[in-house]
């Protein structure tokens, strides 16, 4: 369209474009700095007050705080006692391969199973060949860090992926190739002074809307994820279940 046609408002974008043309980042740069700088701006003195406030009324720490919070408080300090827990579960994800790693009082207690003693922990786990079912099973553990008011337990997050590749009958079948992914999950292992697991607890959903699991964790969710849930109420997902529950 000539130039002389233009509608004003074009005319106006004409001479905007042309007068843009004319700057150099340097020009605009220091705009866009104070304009960041006033979005991502430090707490006021005010603001910092009223954190301080609440931190020191409603005893919130950080993760170093509570570190040191920890320390001195059990036979086994903090950095250790995580790395036991890593031990733990690097030796036992999918099995026990030595008892004498439980106490004799232990106690598996998840969300939905249990609480199961030593010995029926011991067998149940290993019916569920999940290396076979899900042999790219990555549970992405983090977060790992020792509760200051319990400083003999540690606490972890996981968030379980993998594909079913594997048949373990009759639980499987026969291998689906369907593919789960967990929502994060809070677990935790508390140890007496001997390092020995005294408590596992695992499978707490944080945010059940995560994943393709229907919100549910630790083995329950990638069974229903994979078309092969159980059919109890709390092996479905909370949103059905909810509804039967109202009914």
């Amino acid at each position: 369209m000539p130039l002389a046609r233009a509608p004003r408002h074009g005319v106006r974008l004409l001479a905007a474009l042309a007068a843009m043309r004319s700057l150099t980042f340097v020009d605009v740069w220091p705009q866009m700095s104070s304009r960041s700088l006033v979005a991502r701006s430090a707490l006021t003195k005010e603001e910092q007050k009223v954190v301080n406030e609440w931190r020191e009324r409603d005893e919130v720490m950080t993760l170093e705080e509570a570190k040191k919070k920890a320390t001195g408080k059990f036979a086994i300090p903090p950095e250790e006692l995580i790395q036991r827990a890593m031990l733990y579960l690097a030796k036992n994800q999918y099995g026990v391969e030595d008892p004498n790693d439980l106490a004799d009082d232990f106690l598996f207690v998840g969300q939905v199973i249990g609480p199961l003693e030593k010995d029926e922990f011991i067998k149940t786990l290993g019916q569920f060949d999940l290396k076979v079912a899900f042999p790219d099973q990555k549970v992405r553990w983090h977060d790992f860090r020792v509760d200051p008011y319990e400083p003999s337990r540690v606490w972890f997050t996981a968030r379980s992926m993998g594909t079913n590749l594997g048949a373990i009958p009759p639980l499987i079948p026969e291998a689906t190739n369907k593919a789960f992914e967990s929502p994060p999950e809070a677990c935790s292992l508390r140890f007496n002074e001997q390092g020995q697991v005294v408590e596992y607890t695992a499978g707490y959903v944080i945010d059940r809307r995560q994943g393709n699991t229907g919100g549910r964790g630790g083995l329950l969710g990638p069974l229903y994820a994979i078309g092969k849930g159980f059919p109890f109420p709390e092996a479905q997902p909370y949103d059905a279940w909810d509804r039967r529950q109202s009914t």
